[in-house]
């Protein structure tokens, strides 16, 4: 009979592997049991906190035997903050557990032989910190003043922070400047009778150029007053918005009711001698650095010829696009979200990039509609949910020669990939460290038709 734990007891585990979340795994009685803060190879005590019918989650008490790869956490409240996950591990070490995500997801779901050693090294940063180029945070009035900082996972705890060694240096100093200017204008967060909900700044790495926009729940004169303050007052801060969001329930801070308020409609960022025009809801990668890495592998991966027709799916604002441009004939981009579409048509021309030809639509719509466009190559770059059954099948019914997989969810990747390895193989998986100390990784994968 099946010894069970209830909730508040305490034994001694071994901690086997990392999961997804970067939680350490251990299992008792073949029942898994996930411990926060936990890693491979630790002999701990924890205390059970949730018991649920195929696994346990516990907290950390204390480790017995502690991994050698156990570092302490360059941040002071890395423990209550939850925006990372794995700053208590070495980082070359949160490399080798990133490969070793994609490894255990093809493991799960791909259901065909596969040759493990086809899965690269992961593709790390020389200096992982300060990477983030935007940050989107809640604004509180808390403890007799607003505080800007992260949730607590799991809660609405709003852990306030003066410096996240995550952020960009710049993007702390405006958070802070801001907040010392609500409060000399006794302006206060929405949860105390204000306006403000949240703040959003960008910073581009070229330029050094800051955006700032604020989401608020109704247009307000103190709001437009700190904007055009903060824009004369500071050359760095190019460009002011104010956004309305009144909609408390929704994860999205940016609507079409936006204004700006001070400096130009845009901002601007360079990667690899391309610009891009960046309005504040634009899609473009949070860290600038591994953006480059990224569309440079999926160039390297491609191998592409002057002769190449290649489709960009989910091409956004056309960064993969003007990437692979130069290499091929001629760049479908394939977008199906308007503003983007938009945003991609106005990128290629201040590129003078003359062989892409941005579409607006669902890939599979697009293309079953223009037969006359036959890729030689398509670039996915999908969101967390992965290409899906639709797209496969129409992969595997027109069968483009090459497919350069650019993923951001191990999981959907693999459930992908079990389908299209019906009529391709696998040459290469190259995973990368897009967000370090973050249990987040991204990988580009390279297929080919299968040789009869």
């Amino acid at each position: 009979m099946e010894n069970r734990l209830n909730t508040g007891s305490q034994i001694e585990l071994e901690i086997k592997k990392l999961g997804i979340n970067g939680e350490g795994i251990g299992y008792y009685e073949k029942k898994a049991v996930f411990v926060d803060y936990a890693l491979p190879g630790e002999l701990a005590y924890v205390e059970i906190t949730d018991d649920f019918k195929t696994y346990y989650k516990a907290k950390l008490i204390k480790t017995i035997k502690e991994s050698k790869s156990r570092i302490t956490p360059f941040c002071p409240i890395y423990f209550e903050c939850g925006g990372c996950q794995t700053q208590h591990m070495a980082y070359e070490d949160t490399l080798l557990h990133k490969r070793d995500l994609i490894l255990q997801a093809i493991k799960r779901y791909v259901k065909v032989p596969f040759n493990t050693k086809k899965v690269d090294k992961a593709i790390g940063m020389d200096n992982p910190s300060h990477y983030r180029n935007k940050a989107s945070l809640p604004v509180q009035y808390k403890d007799g003043k607003n505080v800007i900082g992260m949730y607590q996972a799991g809660t609405n705890h709003l852990v306030d922070f003066k410096d996240c060694p995550v952020q960009d240096n710049d993007i702390n100093k405006f958070f802070n400047l801001i907040l010392n200017q609500m409060e000399k204008r006794k302006m206060n967060a929405f949860n105390r009778g204000g306006n403000i909900r949240f703040i959003v700044i960008r910073k581009t790495k070229l330029t050094n150029e800051i955006q700032i926009s604020f989401i608020v729940n109704e247009s307000s004169e103190d709001v437009i007053e700190l904007g055009k303050y903060m824009k004369e007052k500071f050359v760095e801060v190019s460009s002011v918005y104010e956004v309305i969001n009144k909609d408390v329930k929704s994860r999205e801070f940016f609507t079409n009711d936006k204004t700006l308020i001070a400096g130009n409609e845009t901002v601007t960022e360079e990667m690899n001698g391309i610009t891009f025009k960046l309005k504040p809801d634009a899609f473009f990668q949070l860290n600038t650095t591994q953006a480059d890495k990224l569309y440079q592998l999926i160039v390297e991966k491609g191998e592409f010829t002057k002769n190449d027709i290649v489709v960009d799916a989910y091409s956004g604002i056309a960064p993969i696009a003007l990437y692979v441009a130069p290499h091929v004939k001629k760049v479908y981009a394939i977008e199906a979200l308007k503003a983007s579409h938009e945003s991609a048509i106005e990128t290629i021309k201040e590129n003078n990039q003359e062989n892409i030809i941005p579409m607006l639509g669902d890939v599979k719509e697009v293309l079953n509609k223009n037969r006359n466009i036959k890729p030689d190559v398509i670039v996915f770059d999908p969101p967390r949910t992965g290409l899906g059954r639709a797209v496969t099948d129409f992969l595997l019914k027109h069968k483009p020669k090459k497919i350069v997989y650019a993923s951001c969810n191990p999981s959907t990747l693999a459930k992908d990939l079990d389908e299209l390895l019906k009529a391709y193989e696998v040459k290469s998986i190259t995973p990368l460290d897009m967000f370090p100390y973050t249990s987040h990784v991204e990988s580009v994968t390279l297929l080919t038709l299968k040789t009869a």
